[in-house]
C-alpha cells in the first residue's frame, strides 16, 4: 500500500480487499484514521465487514466464507428519477361533482366554500398554510378542487407531496425534502360585454373593480421562491387547453423540477469531493516539497556549520602566530630594556622601580602568549575531517581567539549570490555624496 493511499481514495472492491484483509484496527493504523471511521466508509459503500470474533476464529483454523461485494444500490437521486420518469398519461379525466376527492382537496373546496369574498365582490382571496393560494370565484371552487385532486395524485405516488408552509403568510406547497415548489390556482378577471345598443366609452371605469367579472377560466403558477423571483411556469386554461391537460403538464414540471435539483445536488457532492481529493493532494505534495526543502536548509546550514569551523580554527592559528609575535617583542623589548639600563649604571644593577616595570612587562608578555591559553592541543585545533562529523553534530570546539590588535582583519569569504540563474557580480557601495554627507545645520 502507498504512503499517499487515504480511505476516501479507495474504491469500493480495494475497500472490500483490505477489510477482510486485516482486522479494522490495523487498517485504520495503516491509513492513519480511527477504526470508526474505516466503518463508517465501509457502511456508507455498503462494503460487508467481518463479523465480531472473525479474526479469533481465524487464528484457530476456522476459516468461514467471505460474502460476495453487493452492488451498490442506485443513490436517492437515481430512485427519485426512476419514480419520477414513470409516464405520465398527456391527459387526465377530473372527477365529477359526487366523486369523492383527494382529502386535502376536499378540505380546500371546504375552505374556499366557507370564506368571504375579496375586495373585487367577484373571487375568494384564499391564502391558508395547508392549502393551496388561490383567487378564485365560488363557481369555479369545485374545477380548482378538482383539479388539485388530480394533481396530488399524480405527484403523490411519485415521492412529492403537498406539505403546510413554513410561514402563516403563505399558502400550502409542494415538498420535497427541503425544497418548496409554491403552487396557485387563480381566475382571472374580464371586462363585463357591453349591453347591445350602448356606446362604450373606452376612458370610463378602466380602473372599476366593479366593471369586472370572473372569467370562469383557471390559471396555474408553480414559483420555487416564495416571493416569485424563483423560476415560474403557468399554464392557462383555454379552448385549446383545457384543464385535463394541464394538471399532466404540471405533474411532468414538478417532477423535473425536483430531478434537476437531485442532480444538481449530487454533481455538487461529486465536485467538492473531486475538489477535496485535489487539494489533499496538492498540499501532501506542497508537504513533500516543504521537506524537501527543509532538508536541503538543513544540509546547507551544516556545510556551512562545517565551512565556518574549519575557517575559525585557521584564523586561531593566524591569530596564535600574532599574539606569539607580539609575546616575543614583548620580551625582546623588556631585555633591550634592561641592558640599557644597566649600562645606565656603574654597578650594573637595576633600581627598584625598574625591577617592578619589568616584572610588571614580563607579566603582560606572559599573559598574552598562546601557550598560556592551551593552545596548540594537536585534537582540538588541528584540521578535521568534514564527512567524519555526524549531520547535525556535534561540530567540532572552537577557542574563537581575540583578534590581536596588530593583526588587520581577516576578510570575510565573498558570497556569490544568484540571480535569476547567473551569478551576480560583487561590487563596493557607492560612497556618499559630498553634499549629503555634509549637510548644512
Amino acid at each position: 500500500m502507498s504512503e499517499q493511499t487515504s480511505l476516501s481514495s479507495l474504491t469500493r472492491e480495494q475497500l472490500y480487499e483490505l477489510v477482510w484483509s486485516m482486522p479494522a484496527t490495523k487498517l485504520a493504523e495503516k491509513l492513519g484514521v480511527s477504526d470508526v471511521a474505516v466503518i463508517k466508509r465501509c457502511d456508507k459503500l455498503v462494503v460487508p465487514r467481518p463479523a465480531r470474533g472473525y479474526w479469533a476464529k481465524l487464528e484457530h483454523g476456522k476459516i468461514e466464507k467471505k460474502p460476495d461485494l453487493p452492488p451498490l444500490p442506485p443513490s436517492p437521486a437515481k430512485q427519485f428519477a426512476q419514480q419520477a420518469q414513470s409516464p405520465i398519461a398527456g391527459s387526465t379525466t377530473l372527477p365529477t361533482s359526487g366523486m369523492p376527492l383527494h382529502s386535502l382537496a376536499e378540505q380546500f373546496l371546504a375552505a374556499l366554500k366557507k370564506s368571504s369574498l375579496s375586495y373585487d365582490k367577484q373571487r375568494v382571496h384564499f391564502k391558508q398554510r395547508e392549502f393551496p393560494e388561490a383567487d378564485v370565484s365560488k363557481a369555479q371552487a369545485p374545477r380548482a378542487a378538482q383539479a388539485f385532486h388530480a394533481l396530488l395524485n399524480l405527484v403523490e405516488p411519485r415521492g412529492v407531496i403537498f406539505k403546510k408552509s413554513r410561514s402563516k403568510y403563505d399558502g400550502g406547497c409542494f415538498r420535497k425534502g427541503n425544497d418548496d415548489l409554491h403552487f396557485k390556482i387563480e381566475e382571472e378577471l374580464v371586462d363585463k360585454p357591453e349591453k347591445p345598443g350602448r356606446r362604450s366609452n373606452p376612458y370610463a371605469g378602466w380602473q372599476r373593480e366593479e366593471n369586472k367579472v370572473a372569467s370562469g377560466k383557471l390559471t396555474f403558477t408553480l414559483n420555487s421562491d416564495r416571493y416569485g423571483r424563483g423560476t415560474e411556469k403557468k399554464w392557462s386554461e383555454n379552448e385549446k387547453t383545457p384543464v385535463e391537460t394541464i394538471v399532466p403538464e404540471m405533474a411532468k414540471a414538478i417532477m423535473r423540477h425536483y430531478v434537476e435539483l437531485q442532480e444538481k445536488r449530487e454533481a455538487e457532492v461529486v465536485r467538492q469531493e473531486k475538489a477535496r481529493i485535489e487539494w489533499e493532494i496538492q498540499r501532501k505534495k506542497q508537504d513533500a516539497e516543504e521537506a524537501i526543502r527543509r532538508d536541503e536548509a538543513s544540509k546547507k546550514k551544516h556545510a556551512n556549520t562545517l565551512e565556518s569551523a574549519a575557517r575559525t580554527r585557521q584564523e586561531d592559528l593566524f591569530k596564535a602566530a600574532e599574539w606569539w609575535k607580539i609575546h616575543r617583542g614583548i620580551e625582546d623589548f623588556i631585555g633591550e630594556c634592561e641592558r640599557r639600563w644597566s649600562a645606565a649604571h656603574a654597578d650594573g644593577q637595576l633600581t627598584a622601580e625598574q625591577k617592578n616595570w619589568t616584572e610588571w612587562a614580563r607579566d603582560v608578555a606572559k599573559s598574552v602568549s598562546p601557550f598560556e591559553t592551551g593552545y596548540p592541543n594537536p585534537v582540538k585545533d588541528a584540521g578535521f575531517d568534514p564527512a567524519k562529523v555526524p549531520f547535525g553534530g556535534p561540530y567540532p570546539e572552537l577557542r574563537k581567539f581575540p583578534h590581536p590588535p596588530t593583526m588587520p582583519e581577516i576578510p570575510a569569504p565573498i558570497v556569490v549570490q544568484q540571480s535569476y540563474g547567473a551569478p551576480s557580480h560583487h561590487s563596493e557601495p557607492k560612497p556618499y555624496p559630498f553634499w549629503l554627507k555634509y549637510q548644512r545645520r
